[in-house]
């Protein structure tokens, strides 16, 4: 009896960490920065891969939330007045990532 509860605790475990894994998300934290001077920059529209998207708020932070785990690319930024900055992002991994993203 002893046996088969061990056996039953191991494949409820293993079910749970294919469940956790497989529904695992990745979140991309940062803030949109002004290169030349250092500044916070607010209302940055940001694209990340697989079309995720936000806005820097007044403080120059944003927040790429439910992104794929493995998923790479550029994180482009745009700023009001056509200003641009990138960042690479290598494959993610499950939880979040803090970036700084300079806009020129």
């Amino acid at each position: 009896m002893r046996g088969l509860i061990s056996a039953l605790v191991a494949t409820l475990a293993a079910c749970g960490d294919a469940h956790t894994s497989s529904s695992a998300h990745a979140t991309v934290r940062g803030t949109t920065m002004d290169a030349q001077s250092g500044e916070p920059l607010a209302h940055v529209l940001l694209e990340g891969p697989g079309g995720a998207s936000a806005q820097s708020d007044e403080h120059g932070r944003f927040v790429l939330e439910g992104l794929s785990v493995g998923a790479e690319g550029e994180l482009r930024a745009r700023a009001p007045g056509g200003r641009v900055g990138s960042v690479s992002l290598r494959k993610l991994a499950a939880g979040e990532l803090e970036v700084v993203v300079h806009v020129r």
